[in-house]
């Protein structure tokens, strides 16, 4: 997961994962608006987005309620 010299460091996964993060700190989202949103913002493909997604489930940071993308309270 870490950053290959010359790559863009905007639509690394990493990089990605914490502005999703900072958005679903303050609602929870669906997967199409994440990836409307964020294709305003940085020009970033479908397959970054649900790598991005798939990171964060995996390393238990987000779950899913429904359609909606949630992230975990700190205890």
């Amino acid at each position: 997961m870490l950053p290959n010299p010359g790559c863009d460091p905007e639509i690394n996964v990493i990089v990605l994962g914490a502005k999703v993060l900072k958005q679903l700190m303050t609602k929870s989202v669906t997967l199409d608006w994440l990836l409307q949103e964020f294709s305003r913002e940085v020009k970033v493909s479908v397959d970054h987005m649900i790598l991005c997604v798939d990171w964060l489930y995996a390393i238990d940071v987000i779950y899913l309620d429904g359609e909606r993308i949630c992230i975990y309270e700190a205890s």
